[in-house]
């Protein structure tokens, strides 16, 4: 073994480095404790021991300076953060200036000592110390060792860490956090915490607090209808009229000139962003094959869709700290019933449908009209007229408005300018009900038959099953439709195949409304003692494949004997009816998964979203209800007359009333 020479003995130390104490192997430690001046009068007695560290000890600890180890508590980067130490620093020099001159060196001498010797070395002497301690000694060290143990750990962590572990914690704790320091505020104010903050929170109910805030802006809604409008001619839908004895119904005569669109106001607060887009090559649904036409026979579209505005560029993003707070505004007004109550008058007669955005709400009555409406100065801005009959059903997107009547005929207006573009007739009786997106448009009739209209093609085709009029139509995942009736049923349609797949039965009177989820998925607490009331019903063999398709594809659902409840997250369907109840349906299964009972009369219309379900009745009331759990939250009065229409938003409820009063709660004003 090859021994290591002996080091050369180290330079005398000069008096003024035995008197200052270094804390930390860190050099700049020495201005912590401003040392004690040696004189003639404080002097160490000759008696007292000169006492140095070993050779070896010495060699160890000048490595270690050399490789400058810094502990939290002396980095000179962090020195400004260790206000604490300062304030102690300066009161230990208090205390020591009260002793005398030679108590004063044989205390820095002690401290010399311990501040040059290696870590092994002080762990020793602190061990030896801490045996001989009395009690309030260890009791002093106790309450002195807490606040120093203490890291501002997001100071000397990455910033991607720090992130990280904000992003952990509620929102009372990040606005506690940002309280601390400007560091700290700096980090809890980022966008990326806060970001995780409203996806956890926004548009559905957290896992760990158990509540959510209402969606976002309609801005994003309004963004995807343009995006669905752009694409009307991108794949017309391709209905199969093979086997079907009604031929497709020529389609009426178009005006010559495509009528122009104003760009719609947009909110204030929009912040989202999409790109201008080109004109797409009309494509065929490979579904089934398209009919061939000649070229003077084939239908004329049924609606010239405008091309949408370029959206400006360079709009300011609003930092997502100020959308949570916006958000969690509007949640307790929703949990607090705090909301302002506005009404709408101009109908003389039962209002009968209605829908909205954030700029406008549009009404259809019995007094044949429909009217147009400011939603938040509630000036009626214009009347459309033209109907014979009343107004049944109605349904808008940014460039048009459809509307049906009892007068069986269908209207496609422009609502910006009052004009009325063309009229559809198809029907034998009165249109009750409608529904479209940016391919086809679907209408129910008190015929008992549902008709398909193709905007792109001008081609129509009839769904027949239901054996009553059909109360409510709605179009889900674009290829498939579902609808209700006063035979008590709802049925499941394909629409390209006109067959229907499912028929759900459970209610006990007529079936008024019905919604559907859509793409989105919604978290239910299932009562699975409902299973049992599910029934399936596929309407032809050829059916069957496709059910077990939209089986395969959703959630597995258990079904027990027991009353106990699961938490599961599907799409849903939502319906109501005479029966006084509104059921709950899993869309893909028909498994009815929860039952809500409250009001006194039977259920006219509702709505819903992922936090919560808002009905109408002829009791004259609305109830909201909490979309997961089925508990009715509780219910608003207003409406003299029985409740024929609802609608809901992030922060308004809008319900029409069979004596011709329009009624707003608006839950976004700050009280």
């Amino acid at each position: 073994m090859t021994h290591r020479s002996p080091s050369p003995s180290p330079a005398p130390v000069d008096s003024i480095d035995l008197l200052a104490p270094s804390l930390c192997l860190n050099p700049d430690a020495i201005v912590d404790l401003a040392p004690v001046q040696p004189s003639e009068h404080n002097l160490l007695p000759s008696t007292f021991p000169t006492l140095t560290w070993s050779e070896q000890s010495s060699l160890h600890h000048n490595v270690s300076l050399g490789e400058k180890r810094l502990c939290y508590r002396h980095r000179p980067d962090l020195r400004s953060k260790r206000a604490a130490d300062e304030f102690q620093l300066e009161e230990l020099q208090q205390d020591i200036k009260l002793l005398p001159s030679q108590d004063q060196q044989i205390i820095s001498h002690i401290w010399s000592l311990f501040g040059s010797a290696p870590a092994s070395h002080r762990q020793l002497v602190l061990s030896g110390l801490l045996t001989q301690c009395c009690v309030p000694q260890l009791s002093f060290l106790s309450n002195h060792l807490q606040p120093l143990l203490r890291i501002d750990f997001l100071s000397i962590l990455p910033p991607e860490i720090s992130l990280r572990i904000l992003s952990y914690l509620d929102a009372t704790s990040l606005c506690h956090a940002a309280q601390v320091c400007k560091s700290w505020r700096r980090l809890a104010d980022d966008d990326v915490v806060w970001h995780r903050m409203c996806e956890q929170h926004i548009g559905l109910k957290c896992t760990k607090c158990g509540w959510g805030l209402p969606l976002l802006e309609k801005k994003k809604v309004r963004s995807k209808r343009q995006e669905e409008v752009a694409q009307i001619q991108d794949r017309p839908l391709q209905i199969d009229t093979s086997s079907s004895s009604h031929p497709p119904s020529p389609a009426p005569s178009v005006s010559p000139t495509s009528p122009t669109f104003p760009t719609r106001r947009r909110s204030a607060s929009s912040d989202v962003e999409a790109d201008s887009r080109s004109a797409k090559r009309a494509r065929h649904d490979s579904r089934s094959p398209s009919p061939s036409y000649d070229s003077g026979d084939y239908p004329a579209p049924l609606f010239q869709s405008p091309v949408p505005p370029v959206k400006p560029e360079g709009t300011t993003r609003r930092p997502w700290k100020e959308i949570y707070s916006e958000r969690l505004i509007v949640e307790r007004n929703w949990r607090k019933r705090n909301y302002k109550v506005r009404q709408f008058r101009g109908h003389t007669d039962g209002v009968m449908c209605l829908q909205f955005d954030d700029s406008f709400l549009i009404t259809g009555s019995y007094d044949n009209s429909v009217k147009v409406w400011n939603i938040e100065t509630g000036e009626c801005l214009r009347t459309l007229t033209g109907h014979a009959l009343c107004v049944r059903a109605l349904h808008f997107d940014e460039a048009k408005l459809i509307t049906g009547s009892m007068d069986r005929t269908l209207k496609i207006w422009n609502y910006h300018t009052g004009q009325c573009i063309r009229t559809l007739q198809g029907h034998t009786d009165g249109v009750v009900t409608l529904d479209f997106d940016s391919r086809i448009l679907a209408s129910g009739s008190v015929d008992a038959t549902i008709k398909i209209w193709n905007f792109a093609t001008g081609q129509c085709s009839t769904l027949k099953g239901h054996s009553d009029l059909i109360n409510k139509v709605q179009i889900y995942k674009k290829d498939f439709l579902f609808s209700t009736s006063d035979d008590t049923t709802v049925k499941f349609w394909d629409i390209a195949s006109r067959t229907c797949l499912q028929t759900f039965t459970g209610h006990a009177g007529r079936v008024q409304c019905l919604q559907t989820s859509g793409d989105a998925l919604i978290s239910i607490l299932a009562k699975r003692r409902h299973g049992k009331f599910a029934a399936l019903e596929p309407a032809s063999p050829g059916s069957n494949a496709v059910v077990s398709r939209a089986r395969a594809s959703s959630p597995a659902y258990e079904s027990s004997s027991s009353d106990s409840e699961t938490r599961t997250t599907r799409s849903i369907v939502v319906t109501g009816g005479l029966d006084n109840t509104l059921k709950i349906w899993d869309a893909e299964t028909g498994v009815c998964l929860n039952t809500l009972f409250g009001h006194e009369e039977g259920v006219w219309s509702l709505a819903f979203d992922k936090l919560r379900i808002v009905s109408g009745s002829l009791d004259k009331t609305i109830k909201v209800w909490d979309t997961e759990s089925g508990e009715c939250l509780y219910t608003l009065s207003g409406p003299e007359g029985p409740v024929t229409c609802v609608g809901l938003g992030d922060t308004k409820v809008v319900g029409g009333s069979a004596d011709g009063s329009i009624f707003l709660w608006d839950y976004g004003a700050r009280m």
